[in-house]
């Protein structure tokens, strides 16, 4: 099921690199479907066996909140397209989605918000220095600032909270009293977890099948360490996999023409 994040995607950029995309995804796909046949079979077998899931852990397990029950709702400055600083209505119910509206009155209108942001594998940082440290760790050009961070002599409060999205743009907010960031990073960092996790515990041939074929698929290419692809659902693998790769294609080209 492809959710409708507000993130990237490698196709449509160029001719060239569309190729690139499609020539990894046909590397993939055969590595897949060798896998979920596995996968299917053995939960075939599984189920010939009679085998019984061990009931102890499940009972521990604490039952999952309702998807529609709102568990963050307020009003938050957002640093938009932009690059101002906008009053907008941040709802969060627990799918672990942070919902942005254009404002309160808009949401109680049932409109579509802005944007719908899944921060799977997210960073949360509050000081435009650690922030910065990590801007320059993947990109480090010279005068970068100016084209991420917001300038703090503009923010409407001293208490911003800035969250890193590894391939995808990064997400700015900014509270007037310590409390209030405390508590959005506190909720913001549930669904940093959830979405990197969540997908991750589903016990179906899909996911099964998924999870060693990216195994697989980066062991061929040598990539042995464990890899911060592997977290959120099979459409954000499918993205961050591809423009993983985009992103060396880039820096060769970089380093070739001398780019600073």
């Amino acid at each position: 099921n492809h959710q409708n994040e507000h993130a990237p995607t490698p196709k449509g950029s160029c001719p060239y690199f569309d190729r690139q995309v499609d020539e990894k995804f046909k590397e993939f796909a055969p590595i897949y479907r060798k896998q979920y046949s596995l996968a299917y079979l053995s939960q075939i077998r599984d189920e010939l066996e009679q085998r019984k899931e061990e009931h102890t852990q499940l009972l521990k397990q604490r039952a999952s909140k309702e998807p529609g029950k709102v568990l963050y709702e307020e009003n938050v400055q957002c640093f938009d397209d932009s690059r101002k600083w906008k009053d907008r209505y941040i709802v969060i119910r627990a799918n672990y989605v942070l919902e942005c509206y254009e404002s309160y009155k808009r949401f109680l209108k049932g409109s579509p918000p802005l944007h719908r942001l899944m921060p799977t594998g997210g960073t949360i940082l509050t000081t435009q220095e650690k922030y910065m440290e990590m801007i320059n760790q993947c990109c480090p050009c010279t005068n970068v600032q100016e084209d991420f961070a917001p300038p703090v002599a503009d923010m409407p409060g001293q208490f911003p909270v800035y969250l890193r999205l590894p391939y995808r743009r990064d997400f700015y907010f900014c509270f007037q009293d310590e409390n209030s960031q405390v508590e959005f990073i506190s909720i913001l960092s549930d669904c940093v977890r959830h979405q990197n996790k969540d997908f991750l515990k589903k016990k179906t041939c899909e996911v099964k099948a998924f999870l060693k074929a990216i195994q697989l698929y980066r062991q061929e290419k040598g990539q042995y360490e464990s890899c911060d692809m592997l977290l959120g659902s099979d459409v954000q693998h499918d993205n961050e996999l591809s423009i993983h790769h985009l992103c060396h294609i880039l820096n060769n080209l970089l380093v070739v023409h001398h780019v600073p």
